[in-house]
């Protein structure tokens, strides 16, 4: 009787196990049509992470060495350092306004070979103050995903712009 429950107790865990990883969370939904990937789902979930705990390494480290970070109104940055100083600046504000936030995603397309994929999508970024909700903002965004030398999915190219709020009747 014990075995039966500790393998019934093993197969639940690998059935939520395996469904963690393709389906949709509050942080990240998919389009109709648009197919998860665990790798690469992997990384906006550490990317969601990275923003509620204002962690700017692991945001950075999302990055490919030479990514390209495509800021709206500035030059493009190349590198994962100048990515890092981008996170480190806004993290930092974050920080000193003592606030939180978090991020979640929208994929409206995707494309996905063997060592290369993008995504086409909406982010709805969230501020809170003392728990409450302080702020939201939404933009569009495109990025390119590249299995890097060590066979890790990363960013290759981060492109993002505001989206305005919606007019008020």
């Amino acid at each position: 009787m014990i075995m039966i429950m500790k393998k019934l107790l093993f197969l639940f865990w690998l059935c939520l196990f395996s469904l963690s990883g393709s389906a949709q969370t509050a942080e990240l939904t998919f389009e109709k049509g648009v197919a998860a990937h665990r790798e690469i789902d992997a990384i906006y979930a550490q990317f969601s992470e990275a923003y509620r705990t204002l962690d700017v390494q692991k945001a950075a480290n999302l990055y490919t060495e030479n990514a390209a970070y495509l800021v709206p109104n500035q030059a493009i940055q190349t590198g994962r350092a100048q990515v890092r100083e981008n996170f480190k600046s806004f993290f930092d504000y974050v920080k000193n306004e003592n606030r939180t936030m978090t991020i979640s995603f929208q994929i409206f397309q995707r494309k996905r070979d063997k060592n290369m994929a993008y995504d086409v999508g909406i982010y709805t970024l969230r501020q809170f103050k003392n728990g409450a909700e302080v702020g939201r903002g939404q933009g569009k965004f495109v990025v390119v995903a590249l299995k890097d030398k060590d066979r890790k999915w990363r960013f290759q190219v981060d492109g993002y712009s505001d989206l305005k709020p919606p007019e008020k009747d």
